[in-house]
């Protein structure tokens, strides 16, 4: 329900009008609060009354000075916008519910630009795809993008115990801090996301890492699309899966997460490779489909092996 959905009835009405809907507050550096007063004043002749103060996004908020307004009296919207991360051209909408019969939503508007105070370069690390046992460093550089002062960088942190992070000064010479990445041969297979959090004299910098560590067991595709299908017939997807190890494996089932999708698995090289088929049932109902496989095997580093599914069903006429 919109706070401001029953307006007051005609006659004594009471009128919402802006002083001044938009505020453009310039510049302002990363890190920094922006504050700002709106003000609406009840032109009309009915008590105006202010329901609810929605902001456009959770780094923003809003509060009035006085929620049951007098003709002729005045509410502040006081806000304030939280700078941190971002950076840029930004535009944050206030909007206040009212029962003023002809303006029940009243907006407003803060806009700048954001000026960042420091920044990595580049912003995140992608290790890409490796193998597992794989090594591997990348490195970024800690910028200070404002200056004429002391710029101090000091010890970072990160979650993952398969992440190192160490950090050396700037060869060139210049504020900031050159930080070694190293991605550990202990990173179990599977997909990794870590965040690295720097700490300045002025504002945090995160710095994102991720990637995909391989194992010997991979299936090629590593999503089964089904794509758009009719609903009354049945759709099989091939997919293989690859045994790159020295050790045999044997896959010992293999599960779904929909009724709608089952899959067998086939062996054509015994212990090596194998051949899944995987079926959308006919009659499944209309609409988007996801979920996915679950590969068991006896391999005692991938155990489970996922494999996610996609379709949408339905009936179309050209």
């Amino acid at each position: 329900m919109i706070p401001g959905g029953n307006a007051a009835p005609p006659g004594h009405a009471p009128k919402a009008v802006v002083d001044t809907p938009l505020f453009d507050f310039g510049t302002a550096l990363e890190g920094k609060m922006v504050n700002h007063v709106f003000k609406i004043k009840n032109t009309g002749e009915g008590y105006l009354d202010i329901r609810g103060v929605k902001t456009s996004c959770g780094c923003t908020t809003g509060n009035p000075s006085k929620t049951h307004v007098a003709p002729g009296d005045e509410s502040e919207i006081s806000v304030g916008f939280d700078t941190r991360f971002q950076k840029g051209h930004q535009v944050r909408t206030i909007t206040a519910f009212t029962n003023d019969p002809n303006n029940q939503q009243v907006a407003m508007t803060l806009q700048g630009t954001i000026k960042k105070q420091a920044e990595a370069s580049p912003g995140a690390v992608d290790f890409g795809t490796v193998r597992k046992g794989s090594e591997g460093t990348k490195q970024i550089v800690i910028n200070d993008l404002v200056g004429g002062g002391p710029f101090s960088v000091v010890p970072v942190s990160n979650t993952s115990a398969d992440i190192k992070v160490t950090q050396e000064k700037r060869p060139d010479g210049k504020p900031g801090a050159l930080l070694r990445i190293a991605l550990l041969k202990t990173m179990p297979v599977g997909a990794f996301d870590d965040t690295i959090k720097v700490t300045t004299n002025r504002v945090p910098v995160q710095v994102d890492v991720f990637g995909t560590v391989t194992g010997d067991l991979n299936v090629d595709p590593a999503q089964v699309s089904f794509g758009i299908v009719p609903r009354g017939q049945d759709i099989v997807r091939l997919v293989k899966l690859s045994n790159q190890g020295a050790h045999t494996i044997k896959v010992l089932n293999v599960t779904s997460s929909s009724p709608a999708v089952v899959a067998s698995a086939e062996p054509i090289a015994p212990g090596k490779d194998y051949k899944l088929t995987v079926m959308l049932r006919r009659g499944t109902p209309d609409g988007q489909l996801r979920g996915q496989l679950t590969i068991k095997t006896d391999d005692p580093e991938q155990a489970t092996i996922n494999l996610p599914f996609y379709a949408i069903v339905g009936q179309f006429k050209s």
